[in-house]
């Protein structure tokens, strides 16, 4: 019974919190707890009689639609006593709530009361009257329809009548008594079975609104005791709240004294952080000007002894070597005599701002003295390395300077020694490379030299070799050998890479690395250039006619032959001379020559591109320059540096930097190669990692043009033998 009953006890609750909005009123109008409840009860009739009449209403003109063909116009009739009915009920419930707000007394209550249980009469007799308008001749399935009609009206109005019961059974009953009485005037005994039916629903009504009419007393009286109560721990709230803001303001009290005495003391101690960070400041300007030149602000004798010990210390781990540089420039007192010393110190800042921008973030510029300065170049793998450094800070010391309004030029004298070759402290490196330089001085200034005699060409050798070189142009001596570029996907050639050999008819076949730093002195870099590029382009044209699957033949081009004014008429000579079509070719510029750029060059550059010619960038990632760069240029692939490939299996700083390189590359919509590819773990590492194309002698080394073709071997499907049998 509990189960079933409770969503009526939710609403009797909900009812009754309801009407809590009508306390004041109540209290004036009523003065014992069973007036109270009798109020709350008519509230809960009238409120609900504006809705449940509009549903008589509607039952009403569907009942009598149902039943007008078989009882004819006079349904309308009774249709129209219940809409009377109805209409009546819903302006009483509504003059009940407009005598409420005005107040009424015991006994205009007990009329409000009286008044709902004569309407509920009159409602209940007026459906009972059903019975009267329609014959008893009609259909079972009519008669079906008229039973549902009255358990449905009795069972409707269980959830809100019963809160007074009169009021319920003068409802009820009238129906009840229709639906009981209405078989004794039929001729059919079977439907006396209705009579008892009626019978045993009504009473299970009856009873029904018994137990609900004692929940909503009881539910009802429980709310009055709780409104009591709440009344009671209001007032204890009330109490509980003033003890409440009296802690408050002593909290705010105590609150304001301590933010009194925390502003004090902050003062305090900000006062005593400004005293601490000002002796730090000359502290720091203190040790500042101990290891540090005060004109230029570059490392003095102090810290450059203490740098260089620790590059040597790093190189030992690393066998690897330092590279000391002295530096003087040419005719500085000249300039210091004639212009004065404040012209003379402001060019020494000056020049020391420009060498600064010529090394990596972890070498170190320092000045001596006077116009002598030092570089140390730490982590050298190879001296060779060392040329491009050394050509562009000959460059930069020997560009024009505009120093109060005088335009001076100058230039630089540097002698160079080696750790370990030319001595094993920062004592014998410095002396080596004072020796060095003053060597350069004596011999015509304007130079670098190493001071070992093995570690450079001798004079005599250089001019023998420029002599030879010269004669080579004329011959057969300069040959092109190709190395193999291969897809990364389908694992099969895809290009090759010129690269250019001398076979010296003495010396026997030499390696780049041993001519063309002479060929640039010489400016010799160009005509060479120009010979690879001839012979290329020819081989490729030759390999296409014999159906060879090479799709591109890669050619390097010096910086010098970028800045030549007329490259692209010569790329285009030669392409129209040797019948290469451009998308064959692509041109390879080295990283250094990003530095070196000019908008002349990349106007040159961008002219190759509208040729059809496709250019990478080589040796990427080994040079000085801001990557900012890289998107100026019209390229379409870059080569990452066999530097970085060689020690991607151990070195996880290389592995990152190639990672890096990779990703921006794409983020360029580049595509990427990797020379140096040594072994199978980079081929996998580079696979891995979306790179497009390899190289290295992990698939073959440079090969002549005849060794290539004999890489290609035709199988069944068309595709590619293994070239690292090779």
């Amino acid at each position: 019974m509990k189960t079933q009953y409770k969503p009526v006890l939710i609403e009797c609750y909900v009812v009754a919190c309801a009407s809590a909005n009508y306390r004041g009123t109540m209290v004036n109008i009523v003065s014992d707890s069973s007036q109270q409840i009798d109020l709350i009860c008519a509230q809960h009739l009238y409120k609900s009689a504006p809705a449940v009449n509009l549903a008589v209403i509607s039952g009403a003109i569907l009942t009598a639609a149902f039943y007008y063909q078989q009882a004819g116009n006079i349904i309308l009739l009774w249709v129209a006593l219940i809409c009377l009915i109805a209409c009546i009920r819903i302006v009483i419930s509504r003059h009940f709530f407009l005598q409420q707000k005005a107040g009424f007394n015991r006994l205009a209550l007990n009329f409000w009361l009286n008044a709902y249980t004569i309407s509920a009469l009159a409602c209940g007799l007026s459906w009972a009257s059903l019975v009267l308008f329609i014959p008893t001749t009609i259909s079972p399935v009519s008669i079906s329809v008229m039973y549902l009609i009255f358990f449905a009206l009795m069972a409707e109005t269980i959830t809100t009548m019963p809160v007074i019961l009169r009021a319920y059974y003068a409802y009820t009953s009238p129906i009840f008594l229709a639906a009981f009485l209405f078989p004794f005037f039929t001729a059919s005994r079977e439907m006396l079975y209705l009579s008892i039916v009626s019978a045993v629903y009504f009473l299970f009504i009856v009873t029904t609104g018994l137990i609900l009419n004692k929940r909503y007393l009881q539910n009802f009286s429980l709310h009055l005791e709780n409104d009591e109560l709440i009344d009671k721990l209001h007032d204890e709230n009330i109490q509980k709240e003033l003890a409440q803001t009296k802690l408050v303001d002593h909290q705010h009290e105590l609150e304001r004294t301590v933010k009194l005495r925390t502003k004090e003391l902050s003062e305090i101690n900000a006062t005593l952080i400004n005293e601490i960070n000002e002796r730090l400041r000359i502290e720091a300007s203190f040790k500042h000007q101990a290891h540090h030149d005060a004109l230029t602000s570059l490392p003095n004798r102090l810290l450059l002894d203490a740098r260089l010990n620790h590059a040597i210390e790093r190189a030992k781990r690393g066998n690897l070597q330092v590279a000391v540089m002295f530096l003087d420039l040419d005719h500085f007192k000249t300039i210091n005599d004639s212009l004065g010393h404040d012209v003379g110190d402001k060019l020494l800042v000056s020049m020391s701002k420009r060498l600064l921008n010529c090394i990596r973030e972890d070498d170190t510029v320092a000045r001596l003295g006077g116009d002598e300065f030092i570089i140390i170049i730490e982590q050298v793998h190879d001296i060779s390395d060392l040329d491009p450094l050394l050509k562009k800070i000959m460059k930069v010391t020997a560009e024009a300077i505009v120093i109060d309004e005088h335009e001076l030029s100058t230039s630089a004298s540097i002698g160079i020694s080696i750790y370990p070759d030319d001595g094993i402290n920062a004592e014998q490196l410095m002396r080596n490379a004072d020796a060095a330089m003053y060597y350069v001085k004596e011999n015509g200034r304007h130079k670098y030299h190493f001071y070992t005699r093995e570690l450079t060409t001798t004079a005599y050798d250089r001019v023998t070799l420029e002599t030879d070189l010269k004669k080579a142009l004329g011959t057969d001596q300069i040959l092109v050998y190709y190395q193999p570029q291969i897809s990364l996907k389908t694992k099969k050639i895809t290009g090759v890479e010129a690269l250019v050999r001398w076979q010296h008819p003495e010396l026997g076949l030499l390696q780049p690395k041993q001519f063309l730093a002479v060929a640039e002195q010489c400016d010799l870099i160009n005509t060479i250039g120009e010979t690879v590029l001839a012979i290329a382009c020819k081989q490729i044209v030759k390999w296409k006619n014999l159906g060879l699957p090479i799709e591109t033949v890669a050619v390097n081009i010096a910086g010098s032959q970028i800045h030549h004014s007329k490259l692209v008429e010569i790329v285009d000579n030669i392409l129209q001379q040797t019948k290469c079509k451009t998308e064959w070719l692509e041109l390879e510029i080295t990283e250094d020559f990003i530095l070196k750029k000019t908008q002349q060059a990349i106007s040159t550059l961008q002219q190759l591109r509208d040729l059809g010619v496709s250019l990478a960038i080589d040796d990427f990632g080994t040079g000085y320059s801001s990557l900012s760069y890289l998107k100026q240029l019209p390229i379409n692939k870059i080569k990452i540096d066999r530097s970085f490939v060689r020690d991607l299996s151990n070195d996880m700083a290389d592995a990152a930097l190639v990672q890096a390189i990779i990703a921006m590359g794409k983020k360029l919509q580049l595509k990427l190669i990797a020379e140096g590819v040594e072994n199978g773990s980079h081929e996998i590492f580079l696979a891995a990692h979306n790179c497009d194309y390899a190289q290295g002698h992990y698939y073959s080394k440079p090969l002549p043009a005849d060794e290539i073709e004999k890489l290609f071997t035709t199988n069944s499907d068309g595709s590619n033998s293994n070239i690292k049998s090779a």
